[in-house]
């Protein structure tokens, strides 16, 4: 049976790796192998098992060990989502990131970053971050101005739709996650 047509509720026991490229403003790869849990043409969802504990600096959010992380990547959309539970599957919170340049391969998925990113916080919430590393990134070329309009395009979609989005994220975990 090929992964994407596991029946929802009944992903494989042992899911296949699979790798996160992300390239940063400047160049920079940072990659993260994850577990494929759904690979389409338009849409990647990973697995990421959060062995120590943490949180991002200036937020109120914590991620104890044992975390997991899920990542959705589309082909055609310039933000993706990290949806983060707990060990007990508690949600901690949702966090979207403005990219660029989304590759979908059989074996990885690629993204430009474009330095912006959002909290989605379990209460409703919503905290926008390094706003002034796009501009800074802008002011000295790293990005262009298209990279500009396609990150401000990202804020203006999770900023009026998050709250679809993350129910959208919820009915793909319920649909290729299993219980």
């Amino acid at each position: 049976m090929r992964l994407q047509d596991t029946p929802p509720g009944d992903a494989p026991a042992s899911l296949p790796r699979y790798r996160e490229v992300k390239v940063k403003p400047g160049g920079a790869e940072l990659a993260y192998e994850t577990d494929l849990v759904h690979r389409d043409r338009t849409l990647v969802i990973v697995r990421f098992l959060m062995r120590h504990g943490g949180g991002p600096p200036r937020l109120p959010v914590e991620v104890p060990a044992g975390s997991v992380s899920y990542g959705y990547f589309w082909a055609r959309r310039p933000y993706n989502v990290y949806r983060w539970l707990r060990a007990d599957g508690t949600l901690i919170a949702h966090r979207f990131d403005a990219v660029t340049e989304v590759r979908i391969a059989g074996d990885s998925v690629r993204y430009r970053d474009l330095a912006l990113d959002w909290w989605a916080l379990p209460d409703g919430t919503l905290l926008e971050e390094d706003r002034d590393e796009l501009e800074a990134l802008a002011t000295s070329g790293a990005l262009s101005a298209t990279d500009v309009e396609r990150a401000n395009e990202a804020a203006r979609q999770v900023f009026s739709r998050y709250r679809h989005i993350i129910d959208e994220v919820v009915a793909l975990e319920r649909r290729y996650v299993s219980a």
